[in-house]
């Protein structure tokens, strides 16, 4: 996946730079990017509790703005190619197949591809809703970035500066948390399927999740694609407005009020866990009210920083991020579920014994420090 991303970023970059000029490239790039990091922020800002690697995070983008934006556009191409031809179809009639049936499906596929091999290959990372969410929120990120710097850099070379205007307006204004939603709509039902106890429900939730991605995505490529047909204009006004306020902010914040509630759940299974973790050795009383607050945590690692350097700020780091690990391992462990031989090092047994080894050094540093 690492050298799939890597390549397509680069080939899609490549194209975009070839299409177009270096100077419409650099300006769709900008465009593109401004708000890149407020959508990116909101997203991570859903999971404080755990952290995600971020090699990883950044694989989710790498993965939308290459390999779902190169495989979904061929794909779409494809068939509506092969519908065109089998059918005999009207260049405009395959273009608006293409645009409202073939894109939707076509996209919302290959950007879901990421968050589905998560689930499957990654289970130490994907432990509820809020991953989903997450993964798949930054996969549709990288994608829309990558489409925008293609909408903005052909505008800038059709009517310059003037020109670019209105696409960064609805595109990234307005619209700009509309790929975001839709693969994190996918991530929601692989979510669902991880805490699902039951097994219709594990199976249904993906296919469902998948499933409202695409009318989602459809539903605004449809809107978009009639409103050409419409010479009132009020269809064109409805979609630029209604869309964004009906649909994508109640959407956003349907996401955070999921997980707030998932938040406080979280909070309670970690604190129940870390109890037990104080019996073994592995915690102390501390981190059971620390390890559940992001800005107690942040807090206390800035103090071990000031106080005692970058090494102790580092083990007192790992160690949080490791102990919250080893409280969802158990979670899974209740549920009857482990990880598979690969993932070995990311059993409880294998974390509890990196938080031994680094408990130990730290409170060396520590016994140093104050000596």
């Amino acid at each position: 996946m690492v050298v799939a991303s890597s390549l397509g970023l680069c080939c899609v970059l490549s194209l975009a730079l070839l299409e177009t000029s270096p100077t419409a490239f650099l300006v769709g790039l900008v465009l593109a990017g401004i708000l890149a990091p407020v959508y990116a922020a909101y997203l991570l800002f859903l999971d404080p509790l755990e952290h995600e690697p971020p090699w990883l995070l950044g694989l989710a983008l790498a993965w939308g703005a290459g390999v779902a934006t190169l495989s979904g556009g061929a794909a779409t191409a494809l068939l509506e190619a092969m519908t065109g031809t089998v059918l005999a179809l009207d260049s405009d009639v395959s273009d608006t197949l293409g645009t409202i049936i073939f894109a939707p499906l076509t996209e919302e596929a290959a950007k879901g591809a990421f968050v589905f091999a998560l689930f499957l290959l990654a289970r130490h990372e994907f432990d509820d809703v809020l991953d989903g969410i997450v993964y798949g929120g930054l996969v549709g990120l990288g994608f829309a970035v990558v489409e925008d710097l293609i909408y903005y850099a052909a505008a800038f070379l059709e009517e310059g500066l003037s020109g670019v205007g209105l696409p960064f307006l609805v595109r990234g204004v307005l619209t700009g948390f509309g790929h975001p939603l839709f693969t994190a709509v996918t991530g929601l039902g692989l979510g669902l399927a991880v805490q699902a106890r039951s097994s219709a429900l594990r199976w249904l939730a993906p296919f469902a999740g998948l499933v409202g991605a695409i009318l989602l995505h459809a539903l605004w490529n449809g809107g978009v694609t009639l409103a050409q047909y419409d010479e009132s204009g009020l269809l064109a006004l409805l979609m630029l407005l209604g869309y964004p306020l009906l649909v994508l902010l109640p959407g956003a914040i349907g996401l955070a009020v999921l997980a707030v509630a998932q938040a406080r759940r979280r909070a309670r299974d970690v604190r129940r866990y870390l109890a037990e973790a104080v019996q073994l050795g592995l915690a102390d009383t501390e981190d059971l009210a620390v390890l559940t607050s992001p800005w107690r945590r942040r807090a206390r690692q800035l103090r071990y920083l000031t106080r005692y350097g970058g090494r102790a700020f580092w083990l007192r780091r790992r160690m949080d991020i490791a102990l919250v690990d080893w409280a969802y391992r158990h979670w899974h462990r209740e549920r009857g579920e482990r990880l598979p031989r690969y993932l070995a090092t990311f059993e409880a047994e294998a974390i509890a014994a990196r938080i031994r080894r680094w408990r130990l050094e730290l409170s060396t540093l520590l016994a140093a420090g104050t000596g």
